[in-house]
């Protein structure tokens, strides 16, 4: 074989070595090549590489969730935020415990980081009506534990508990039922602990909202309402409790049980109470009711108006009201409606609100 036949033998083995060494480098190494990659893509393969046993597939999916947030991908941002975190408020539900759970032990615990890259999705899905209820009461979390920038923290996670209450998320309501009772606003409260009372996963709500009707707090004093709530609580804390001993069983519903027989008493004395008899008129016209009393006659009650605006009821300010009453002026649906408050709040001031009462028109 002649010299240049050789040489070019030689080349052509060495370019077939230099081709299959690359090739199986390419092979070994191709999880990393992801040239038409989408951001959805990275942060997909991002999530499946970081749960691999191999160390350096595990850095890649790393590599690829980091490249995947800066690119503006919020769920990347979020579950990194989550991993830089560790330790998640009480609440606070992951949208991929998978992932987290694989990402969780491979990050350092870095606050400045998690708060960077929750900040990040903040400031993208804010704007956004979010698809899953979750989202905005873990922004609300993230807000109170000051990983989120806020200028006014407390106003900001209220409104993000609102948000999550209004589509259902029952933590959510369960939070904002219990504030509004904590701040005596009893209207509120009532809608939003109804709600969780009402999906029978604890006995609080149903108790707290027996509570309100048994004593008249919001300005509404019912034990027929009272004791519906506390059978509410009762048939709970039997479902609760099912799988529970005899004796533990009873114990637990004895609180429930306690409050029922409370009502249950109040209510027969309502009963046999004879009721008393409150005179009253109306003047004005059709569109503005000034109602008197005939046990009060140096004035009126107070009016109800129906404006442009509405139909409103206030009382009169020389008209002392009892403390359950927290407001003198309320909107209403119709003219009667406002008045029949307004009489109510007025015989409950005057009388005390055990008082039973005939209301009788007087022409």
């Amino acid at each position: 074989m002649s010299l240049r036949k050789k040489i070019v033998l030689y080349v052509l083995l060495f370019v077939g070595c230099v081709a299959l060494v690359g090739t199986v480098a390419l092979y070994n190494y191709r999880y990393k090549l992801c040239w038409q990659c989408s951001t959805q893509d990275y942060y997909e393969r991002g999530k499946e590489f970081v749960c691999s046993d191999k160390e350096e597939l595990r850095q890649t999916g790393l590599d690829f969730l980091l490249l995947a947030a800066d690119r503006q991908q919020s769920a990347a941002q979020i579950l990194l935020g989550e991993c830089y975190m560790g330790d998640l408020p009480e609440g606070y539900s992951s949208f991929d415990a998978t992932t987290f759970g694989c990402l969780n032990g491979q990050l350092p615990r870095d606050p400045t980081a998690a708060a960077r890259f929750f900040n990040q999705a903040y400031a993208t899905l804010r704007q956004q009506e979010p698809a899953d209820n979750r989202l905005p009461l873990n922004f609300a979390l993230l807000v109170e534990k000051g990983m989120i920038a806020s200028d006014n923290s407390q106003q900001d996670a209220h409104t993000l508990y609102l948000q999550a209450a209004e589509q259902g998320n029952y933590t959510a309501m369960r939070s904002l039922g219990l504030e509004y009772y904590k701040k005596s606003d009893y209207v509120a409260a009532k809608k939003w602990l109804s709600l969780v009372a009402e999906a029978g996963k604890e006995t609080e709500p149903a108790l707290l909202l027996g509570d309100c009707f048994y004593y008249g707090k919001g300005g509404v004093l019912s034990y027929d309402k009272a004791i519906h709530w506390y059978r509410v609580a009762l048939k709970t804390q039997r479902t609760l409790w099912a799988s529970a001993g005899e004796d533990e069983r009873l114990a637990a519903e004895d609180v429930p049980m306690a409050r029922i027989d409370m009502a249950m008493r109040q209510l027969q004395k309502n009963c046999m109470r004879v009721p008393m008899t409150l005179h009253y008129r109306i003047s004005g016209n059709a569109t503005r009711y000034i109602v008197h009393t005939e046990d009060r006659p140096e004035g009126p009650i107070g009016v109800v108006e129906k404006t442009d605006e509405g139909i409103t009821a206030r009382i009169n300010n020389k008209v002392t009201l009892a403390r359950s009453i927290p407001t003198r002026s309320k909107s209403f649906q119709s003219m009667n409606d406002g008045m029949e408050w307004m009489l109510d709040a007025y015989a409950r001031s005057r009388f005390g609100r055990s008082a039973k009462l005939n209301f009788i028109l007087k022409h």
